[in-house]
């Protein structure tokens, strides 16, 4: 049975693509970069970010990117970024049926937490793991960390590193089709169940066909 869930925040749960390319855009032009389109970015992101940085900007130190990403994501986008549609009713349901939920995210932990925290959803979670480079080397400390066993855990996320991360702890990985990357990206990483979205995993989850 899955008593456990590992989730993403970006793309998974929180719809925050639209303020992530829009303070990426201010940070390239801070260096006379062009933008992205939502599609251009789409096409060319990817974690951990630290390949993506050095793939567009090179010559620039990992921290001032860091710096530079925070100082151009204003409080505004914060309460402008909206939950995923179903995320709310999947939170609900993954609670009310005695799961514990964890945040396994990319993304800053002042971030996530001012969403989470504007959208009404921070209570669901046990601990937030933010600002996480490499999930996959990561995954490891967060089981030890809250005594959880992997045939019990599940890594619910959006994009291959998620699900990358999730086998590398020996965890059931679900993909859904909701935020950072193509279905057909998605299936490269082989994910054990993939979902449109998270209603369609809260009904799946009531089948007798997984180990809910």
């Amino acid at each position: 049975m899955i008593r456990n869930l590992i989730l993403d925040w970006s793309g998974t749960l929180a719809d925050d693509l639209g303020a992530v390319v829009a303070a990426t855009n201010r940070v390239l032009h801070h260096y006379d970069k062009p933008a992205f389109t939502r599609e251009q970015f789409r096409e060319v992101f990817q974690l951990p970010y630290t390949e993506f940085y050095r793939h567009i900007l090179p010559d620039v130190p990992l921290a001032d990117l860091q710096a530079l990403y925070l100082e151009h994501f204003p409080n505004e986008d914060q309460h402008a970024v909206p939950m995923i549609e179903h995320a709310e009713g999947f939170l609900e349901f993954a609670a009310a049926t005695g799961r514990r939920m964890f945040i396994c995210s990319s993304a800053p932990m002042e971030h996530v937490l001012a969403q989470a925290e504007t959208n009404g959803v921070a209570h669901y979670f046990k601990h937030y793991h933010c600002g996480i480079i490499d999930k996959c080397a990561h995954v490891h400390h967060l089981l030890r960390q809250h005594h959880l066993l992997p045939q019990e855990t599940a890594f619910i996320g959006d994009m291959r590193h998620d699900i990358l991360a999730g086998r590398a702890g020996g965890l059931t990985t679900i993909a859904t089709a909701t935020g950072y990357e193509s279905v057909s990206t998605l299936m490269t990483a082989d994910p054990d169940i993939l979902v449109k979205n998270l209603s369609a995993l809260t009904l799946l989850m009531h089948s007798p066909t997984i180990p809910a």
